[in-house]
């Protein structure tokens, strides 16, 4: 699901100035971490910026990065159920 970055920030309880420099670091790590669907036309994967918000810290760090798992999808997924008690139909 695609969200776009007021909704992304409700839902994870962050501001939008928060949300749009994630939303930066995700568009540097395309190609890198996450394919050209992490963003499109303005809409945030919910997945992918779950992941990234997650690790944004170790990725911005080049000793720490080699130590972040690859991204995967449905880890991503569990992470908002398990960190944000999301509902489904939320996403």
């Amino acid at each position: 699901m695609y969200r776009n970055k007021v909704q992304i920030a409700r839902l994870f309880g962050i501001s939008t100035p928060t949300v749009s420099r994630r939303a930066k670091g995700i568009e540097e790590e395309i190609g890198k971490r996450y394919n050209d669907y992490a963003i499109i036309d303005g809409l945030i994967s919910v997945a992918v910026f779950a992941d990234y918000q997650k690790y944004h810290k170790r990725l911005a760090d080049k000793n720490m990065r080699k130590y972040v798992p690859a991204f995967n999808m449905d880890e991503a997924r569990s992470y908002m159920f398990i960190e944000k008690e999301v509902r489904v139909d939320e996403i």
